[in-house]
C-alpha cells in the first residue's frame, strides 16, 4: 500500500511542481500568469497581486511537502504519515479552490484562457479542466485514504515503479490540454 501512496504523492507533487515552476520561471512567465488569472474575473483587480503571489508560493510549498512525504515513504521513516497527510490536505485544499474556480467561471460564461501551468494556453477555461481537477482531487481523497493503511518499508523495485507510474501520471495531466488537442478530429472548415 506504501506503493500507491507514494504514486500518488508523485502524481500531485508533478502537477503543482510543474504548475509553480512554469509560473515562477521568470517575470514575463509570472506577469503571463497574473493576467491570465485576471481574466478570470474572479479575484478583484486589487487582490490580484497577492492572491497570485499566494496560488503560486501555495502550489510550490504543497509540491515541496509531497516529494518530502514521498522521500519518508519510501524510507519508511517516522514521520512519513503526517507529513503526507499534512501534503495530501493542503493539496486538496488547493485543489478544492481550483475545482470551485473553474465551475464559477463556466457558470458565468467567463472566456478566460487557462493559467494554469503559467502563460496562458490556447483553450479556454472549460469541461475539460474541470474534469482534470476532479480527477487529480480524486486521486488525493484515494492518497488521503490509503495514507492511513500504509505500513511497511515499501521495496526499491516497487518505490520506483510507483515513482515513475506517478510521475508519468503527473505529466499527463500536466499535458491535457495538448493530448486534447492531438486527439480532437480537424472539421472540413478548419483542414484547409
Amino acid at each position: 500500500m506504501a506503493e500507491l501512496l507514494i504514486a500518488v504523492l508523485t502524481t500531485v507533487a508533478c502537477v503543482y511542481g510543474t504548475s509553480a515552476v512554469t509560473k515562477l520561471s521568470g517575470r514575463r512567465a509570472y506577469r503571463s500568469y497574473r493576467d491570465g488569472l485576471g481574466d478570470t474575473a474572479l479575484v478583484p483587480a486589487h487582490l490580484l497581486p497577492a492572491a497570485a503571489s499566494a496560488l503560486a508560493v501555495g502550489e510550490a510549498v504543497v509540491a515541496a511537502g509531497l516529494v518530502t512525504a514521498a522521500i519518508l515513504t519510501a524510507a519508511a521513516l517516522p514521520g512519513a504519515v503526517t507529513v503526507a497527510t499534512v501534503g495530501l490536505g493542503g493539496a486538496a485544499l488547493l485543489t478544492g479552490i481550483l475545482v470551485t474556480g473553474v465551475a464559477v467561471i463556466m457558470s458565468r460564461g467567463t472566456q478566460a484562457r487557462c493559467a494554469c501551468f503559467g502563460a496562458a494556453a490556447s483553450r479556454p477555461l472549460g469541461g475539460s479542466h474541470l474534469s482534470r481537477n476532479l480527477s487529480l482531487l480524486a486521486v488525493i481523497v484515494v492518497g488521503l485514504s490509503g495514507n492511513e493503511i500504509a505500513h511497511g518499508r515499501p521495496v526499491p523495485p516497487g518505490v520506483a515503479v510507483a515513482a515513475a507510474a506517478g510521475a508519468v501520471t503527473g505529466l499527463l495531466l500536466v499535458r491535457l490540454d495538448d493530448l486534447i488537442t492531438v486527439f480532437t478530429p480537424v472539421s472540413r472548415g478548419s483542414a484547409g
